[in-house]
């Protein structure tokens, strides 16, 4: 009986070793690749540390992607840029571009707004956000923090030729017991912000909650997966509004070009 207690405090203690041993490694290792360098991203979207906390705002997710279409020449008419709403988006055509990140908020969206969207050359940037606000999937949040970054990514498009289409949140039943239980007076807020900056800075507006919901202002769970994600019915349900936002953004920036 003693024997196998001093084995197994002995194997303990050597796995202890190697696990500490196993993390110094990694820190040394990573000590070496973190700072200014030339090359921050693999070429499958992570960063060369291996580790997804060095890539906060998802930089190296469409690196690749990016410099591709650069070295060929093409500018899409039309990125589409937010979260997994956004990157689940149904094939839309060639000339559209998605450039969506499951789980980012608003302010991740900003930090790669300009590799991302500005920097591909589009005539329209369509962008959803504020889900992951809501939620709080990176801490604490205010209203005027989302209203800052979208304000900051209208005058950035602006100034770029860029007209800016603002998706409102659709409804949300929420991730359950994880976060707040009812996100819907949340969303009502953040959306009534995102209509006011979307009057004040002249964009255009793709009110999507508006065609996911029931007259009584309940979400219509047959148009999602999971009370979150809309499904093929729900972007079905979501297409119309996105059409007739684009038909918008076209005769905007027309008539921009023609003064």
């Amino acid at each position: 009986m003693v024997v196998r207690l001093r084995i197994l405090v002995l194997g303990l203690f050597l796995a202890g070793l190697v696990l500490v041993g196993h993390s110094l490694w990694q820190n040394q290792r990573r000590a070496r690749l973190v700072g200014l360098t030339d090359t921050a991203c693999t070429p499958a979207g992570r960063s060369v540390t291996g580790s997804d906390y060095d890539d906060w705002g998802g930089l190296c997710f469409y690196r690749t992607s990016n410099a591709a279409l650069r070295r060929e020449g093409l500018h899409p008419d039309v990125v589409m840029i937010g979260d997994s709403i956004t990157m689940g988006w149904p094939t839309l055509g060639t000339q559209v571009v998605n450039r969506g990140i499951g789980g980012q908020t608003s302010s991740q969206i900003l930090l790669r707004f300009r590799q991302d969207s500005l920097d591909l050359g589009p005539r329209i940037i369509h962008l959803l956000l504020g889900s992951n606000d809501v939620f709080g999937l990176t801490g604490p949040v205010t209203l005027d923090q989302i209203d800052g970054n979208v304000r900051t990514m209208a005058e950035q498009a602006r100034l770029h030729g860029a007209v800016l289409i603002v998706g409102t949140l659709p409804p949300s039943k929420g991730f359950g017991r994880l976060f707040e239980a009812d996100p819907t007076p949340a969303i009502d807020r953040v959306n009534a912000r995102l209509r006011q900056i979307a009057r004040q800075q002249g964009l255009i507006l793709a009110d999507y909650h508006a065609a996911l919901v029931r007259p009584d202002g309940s979400i219509r769970e047959d148009l999602f997966v999971d009370g979150v994600h809309p499904n093929a019915a729900g972007y079905a349900a979501m297409q119309p509004i996105f059409r007739t936002a684009l038909s918008q953004a076209e005769l905007r920036r027309r008539q921009i070009a023609a003064q």
